[in-house]
């Protein structure tokens, strides 16, 4: 069992919270069970890590060596992702923790391609000293196209990322764990329903209610991206990604690539510029005799 620094573990609580004759008694049990998340050690934390090689000594004067030294170094934005412990209130936390660094910190952006470009430089130097040929230009050509592109995908990552203080944060998951304490089954419910087997070898009931209440989690911050968007929960229609401001749309097209209004503000531009060109080529038609 994996109890909280009072010594009662998950399961009691969750018991205690679903067997209580009042509903201050559940206020007052769901007021120790968020304090226990909150005040716990297993803090969001966000830290500096960076892509870095070595130049051969041999290579360090040479014109390729220098350039490649000048990247040898590139910084990026990292976060805890796990915790150590066991203790049930560090790993819902955790997953509190990672739930807002997903969604909605714009200073950590991790995605695979942007991870990739960053990495161009790196790549390029054991390319070149595995004996792929090299010149200096081009190494700095595909370098700083690589870095642009980096910095435009990153940009574009950003704007997918919601906006929401962590102090408004903490409010809004505390109404996520209180539907979810309402709507959890005690592990006897589970037995006597649906035949699920409360004894497993790897697996004790507070480990069974922290994997519950995290997947329940990553649902209703799912459900509630699709109310901050404006979009219906419960609809079979696919969704996408706005090119431009980064928000979810409902797809209407297969080759839709932006919400409804970047593209009227799209359109309203394309039309501007091609009535000036237009203008500018009727100016330039000769007038008849």
């Amino acid at each position: 069992m994996i109890c909280n620094n009072t010594g009662i573990y998950l399961y009691e609580l969750i018991e205690d919270y679903k067997e209580a004759g009042t509903l201050e008694e559940k206020a007052e049990i769901f007021k120790l069970f968020c304090s226990s998340i909150w005040s716990c050690d297993n803090k969001r934390r966000i830290y500096t890590k960076t892509i870095h090689f070595t130049i051969r000594n041999d290579l360090l004067e040479t014109d390729l060596g220098r350039l490649f030294s000048s990247w040898s170094s590139i910084e990026y934005n990292y976060y805890k992702s796990v915790t150590e412990t066991e203790n049930w209130y560090d790993l819902i936390r955790q997953k509190i923790n990672n739930i807002y660094t997903r969604y909605f910190d714009s200073d950590v952006i991790l995605g695979k391609e942007y991870m990739d470009l960053l990495k161009t430089p790196k790549n390029l130097y054991y390319e070149w000293i595995s004996g792929t040929g090299l010149s200096r230009d081009g190494a700095n050509a595909l370098i700083n196209e690589a870095m642009d592109k980096a910095q435009k995908m990153k940009e574009k990552l950003q704007r997918q990322k919601m906006s929401l203080p962590w102090n408004e944060y903490k409010s809004l998951m505390e109404t996520f764990l209180l539907k979810i304490l309402d709507n959890c089954k005690l592990i006897g419910d589970y037995e006597t329903k649906t035949s699920v087997p409360t004894r497993l070898d790897f697996l004790t009931e507070d480990h069974f209610y922290v994997k519950y209440i995290n997947c329940c989690l990553d649902g209703e911050i799912r459900k509630w991206q699709k109310k901050y968007y404006g979009l219906p929960q419960n609809t079979r229609k696919q969704y996408g990604r706005c090119m431009d401001c980064g928000c979810l749309y409902i797809q209407k097209a297969r080759n839709q690539k932006r919400c409804g209004e970047c593209q009227h503000r799209y359109n309203r531009k394309n039309k501007t510029a091609k009535q000036k060109l237009y203008r500018v080529e009727k100016l330039k038609i000769p007038a008849g005799p």
